[in-house]
């Protein structure tokens, strides 16, 4: 007996080192550079064992092979390849795309509620539904609704006062004082409800709440989002999940409630509820295939619009409305309070702007702050949401120069590798917005500055957040300034959280508001040292 257990165990170690490790010469057959994975971790150990974040890993291997266009890794058992030739990363995102269209994983969107929208889902799916939600995007529509952001700012302009009060100004977490805020904006222009998180409150906001369980920053959620990247028939073969159905069915509840107020019929809010009830006329979308980017032309699909596919991309709207402007806002604020000159050329650029437009913050923000666009630009440089952008092949590719790629591969960009080359960006540890001004911007070399994406699957709600991040940014700086706390890290010392989506801190980004006079710009700065 004791013997068939040994052969039994023996048996089952050497079937999960065959299994785990027979795709390993995947690249070294190809000729392509890679480090020599290990068995069931390839190259990722440490982003599966949650001590770095994917993006970091991606970095390290990229700099190992620092003049290689292509860099072959192994992410958990299955070959990844790293792009990191901007004229390639142009290949993938852009004139290739049809063939790289999906995310990884697509083949699991439908898996869970939560992953059936715009940003997970892939194919016929993905085009149609981008090409329904696109008009709400214009910038005639963006105008249009400003008036409701411009609302939100007075809200937090109230909030900011009141925090502010007492001699010395306030230490205040700047994440969760810019959250309340572009949750109140997300609110009120996308679905036209008040969220009030703005409005100090003893009781649980629901929409904070719900905020948080779709960005919850715990080891179980960063160990189920590992599972599904590395193994995901594994992972929803034991019927897991990564987003409880609670979410779902609080924007189901949300959307009946609201649809029911405005009597199942669009208004003139021009939101994206009144969007959501013009096409909800015809129980279909319609829009033509994925194929087009492949043919030129491609055939009409329809795509049944009910309760779960609309619920789907509320959560997503929600949470990119919120969570990623409300991050990089508290970025350029720490960015601005380390650099005393910035922050007083921004706020001087601000009262200029607001003494132009009568101390109203109007539409015109998003095109008359060159300066304060230029430091959010290079905040979204040294912090990208997304640090790896991740495709999937969805057909049989031959690159240019021969290289044969499977369908299924997984491509990952390695967003934060570009951002912090110094071949793109020189000195790329410094926070330089000059970067993005005049004659400089110009010698930015296409695909390798990519905050919102590039290509077809560009970020949809681009303009919303250009919108949103600047208004707030006004409105923090009409009456304030921003000063280092006494835990207020420098950059280079901030650590990254291996468990969430989006490129977070471990730790508060904590800063000192101090009001000033209005008329006299600088801010009394400590030495930033």
């Amino acid at each position: 007996m004791y013997q068939v257990t040994v052969v039994l165990i023996a048996f089952t170690l050497f079937l999960l080192y065959y299994l785990s490790t027979r795709k390993f010469n995947y690249w070294k057959i190809r000729g392509i550079p890679h480090e020599t994975p290990l068995p069931l971790f390839g190259n990722y150990l440490q982003y599966i064992c949650l001590r770095l974040p994917n993006f970091l890993v991606a970095q390290r291997l990229c700099e190992r092979f620092p003049d290689a266009p292509l860099v072959g890794a192994f992410y958990g058992t299955q070959p990844a390849l790293l792009v990191q030739d901007p004229d390639l990363v142009r290949l993938v995102t852009t004139k290739d795309f049809y063939y790289y269209n999906s995310r990884e994983v697509a083949d699991y969107t439908a898996r869970e509620a939560v992953t059936q929208n715009l940003f997970f889902t892939y194919g016929d799916r993905w085009k149609v539904i981008r090409n329904n939600l696109t008009p709400l995007f214009t910038s005639a529509k963006m105008k249009n609704m400003f008036y409701l952001i411009e609302k939100c700012t007075q809200q937090l302009e109230t909030l900011i006062e009141g925090e502010t009060s007492g001699a010395g100004g306030a230490e205040l977490d700047m994440r969760q004082l810019m959250a309340r805020f572009t949750m109140d904006c997300i609110g009120s222009c996308a679905f036209g409800v008040e969220t009030n998180t703005l409005v100090k409150s003893n009781e649980p906001n629901p929409y904070r709440v719900m905020g948080d369980k779709i960005f919850e920053n715990s080891f179980d959620r960063g160990f189920r989002l590992v599972c599904r990247a590395m193994w995901p028939s594994t992972f929803y073969a034991l019927r897991f999940r990564v987003f409880p159905e609670e979410i779902i069915n609080f924007f189901k509840t949300m959307l009946v409630k609201v649809f029911e107020v405005r009597g199942y019929k669009p208004t003139n809010r021009n939101d994206f509820i009144d969007l959501l009830l013009d096409l909800k006329q015809n129980n279909y979308l319609v829009g033509e295939s994925v194929t087009s980017y492949k043919n030129g032309k491609g055939q009409q699909i329809r795509l049944e619009l009910d309760n779960e596919t609309m619920s789907a991309q509320c959560v997503v709207f929600f949470a990119a409305g919120y969570e990623t402007s409300a991050t990089t806002l508290a970025y350029t604020l720490h960015m601005l309070a380390r650099h005393p000159a910035a922050q007083d050329r921004v706020i001087a650029e601000v009262e200029e702007f607001l003494r132009r437009h009568s101390g109203r913050i109007p539409y015109e923000c998003v095109h008359e702050l060159p300066y304060t666009t230029a430091c959010v630009q290079e905040t979204l440089r040294l912090f990208p949401v997304l640090g790896v952008v991740t495709r999937e092949l969805v057909e049989d590719h031959v690159l240019p120069g021969g290289l044969q790629l499977d369908r299924g591969l997984r491509i990952h960009i390695p967003v934060y590798r570009f951002h912090h080359d110094p071949k793109y960006f020189p000195n790329p540890e410094a926070f330089d917005p000059e970067r993005f001004l005049g004659e400089r911007k110009k010698t930015i070399k296409p695909y390798t500055y990519m905050p919102f994406g590039e290509g077809p699957r560009i970020c949809i709600g681009m303009r919303f957040a250009w919108m949103q991040m600047l208004a707030g940014l006004v409105a923090v700086f009409r009456r304030h300034g921003v000063m280092a706390a006494s835990d207020t890290r420098d950059a280079a010392h901030f650590h990254y959280d291996p468990t969430s989506i989006v490129t977070l801190p471990t730790h508060p980004i904590n800063l000192k508001l101090v009001r000033r006079n209005a008329q006299a710009s600088p801010v009394p700065h400590p030495n930033p040292s």
